[in-house]
């Protein structure tokens, strides 16, 4: 087949899109796949890396790092007609999947979206009231997938959202895999207490891990704020917190309001290829977000084998069992009290920490490109057929 994926973020991005986009791309390509990206570039040129596109664009100014673009006649759309892809899988909803759209129509190629993304917690950086937002959302999202012949959900939650708002599209719930492999190995004591070391984290410390964008959306406020009372109850903690995003300013300024710096330690972006370390320098992995779709750190952490304390959310049903892997908590009681319990009752953070490995095989990237490229042959079989080889 030939595969075109359409998405606003790219390689040069650390977020769940991205990752989703690069490890679809990959795997279906390692099955034989012609498998293409259609992204932005990071400037106002267009250009091809490789076999995928990039098209020139602009920043827009209401969140850091997006970027949109008008190029919608661009010599590298005539480029993608001329390719005629059989599937156009539309990751993001904006400039680059109206371009998406265009090159299905030409080409005659069904269109497949994901819904990666809860608009409802994000339309707030552009409109003020929530509850506009949300019809906003409603409309844009009805309108977007109106000529879609699938779409993929990577949770329940999702896919009740979008039957909520009216959205009746045949819908596959297929969460999005990583490479598992990479989480697996394991860091040595002795890169650990290096580690630690350099983050100025005492060595008998018990670790608290947070990894993600910081945006306001993530909810981590809510760890912040419920730190004082964690370290009241065992003082020995200290809350790492990973990676970097428009709202680290106001976090660093709470954690200083509630004079908590001696135990939190802000280490910036991480390089994708150490992430798994830093996730293992962690007793206990933490989330208060409930803005997630599926949430890849979630996975993550628990191939590293860490325990995950997480505020109650739907799409964590099937991936936390509360006493098996980790726990969803809905009150600030229950937050203290479970990772209190998972950092100090050792014959339970052993079995949360293996049972925790075990809970992440089902989301491997291979599970994850054999699902898809199902799909896929099954909308092309009621379609017709696969085009021929050109």
């Amino acid at each position: 087949m030939k595969i075109l994926l359409t998405s606003d973020t790219y390689e040069n991005q650390i977020n769940g899109v991205s990752c989703s986009v690069i490890t679809l791309r990959d795997e279906l390509r390692k099955k034989g796949h012609d498998v293409r990206v259609l992204t932005l570039s990071k400037d106002s040129e267009s250009k091809m890396v490789k076999t995928d596109y990039l098209i020139g664009s602009f920043p827009v100014p209401f969140y850091p790092d997006i970027r949109q673009t008008l190029k919608f006649k661009d010599k590298i759309i005539k480029d993608i007609i001329s390719w005629n892809p059989d599937i156009v899988h539309i990751q993001t909803e904006f400039s680059i999947g109206k371009i998406g759209k265009k090159v299905a129509k030409k080409c005659n190629a069904p269109i497949i979206n994901t819904c990666h993304t809860f608009y409802e917690d994000y339309t707030g950086y552009i409109i003020p009231s929530k509850k506009l937002g949300k019809a906003i959302a409603k409309k844009a999202l009805r309108k977007s997938y109106k000529e879609s012949a699938a779409i993929i959900t990577p949770s329940l939650k999702i896919k009740d959202v979008l039957n909520s708002y009216g959205i009746d599209n045949p819908m596959s719930i297929i969460p999005t895999g990583i490479d598992l492999e990479r989480f697996y190995k394991k860091v040595s004591t002795f890169e650990k207490a290096k580690l630690k070391a350099e983050l100025n984290i005492p060595s008998k410390a018990k670790v608290i891990v947070s990894i993600g964008r910081l945006a306001k959306e993530k909810n981590l406020d809510e760890i912040i704020d419920y730190l004082p009372d964690l370290v009241k109850k065992d003082s020995n903690i200290i809350f790492l917190i990973g990676g970097d995003g428009p709202y680290r300013k106001k976090l660093e300024q709470r954690v200083s309001g509630l004079n908590m710096e001696k135990y939190v330690r802000f280490v910036g972006m991480i390089s994708p290829k150490n992430t798994y370390k830093y996730y293992q320098l962690g007793d206990v992995f933490v989330c208060a977000s409930t803005s997630e779709t599926q949430g890849i750190t979630y996975i993550e952490a628990m191939a590293c084998g860490i325990p995950l304390v997480c505020r109650y959310d739907r799409c964590l049903d099937g991936v936390i069992e509360n006493g098996y892997n980790g726990y969803m908590y809905k009150t600030k009681k229950e937050y203290i009290n479970y990772v209190h319990d998972a950092l100090n009752k050792k014959l339970l953070h052993h079995k949360l920490k293996k049972n925790a490995i075990e809970a992440s095989k089902k989301y491997s990237k291979e599970n994850f490109a054999n699902t898809v490229e199902e799909l896929y042959l099954n909308i092309l079989n009621k379609k017709g057929s696969v085009k021929n080889e050109s």
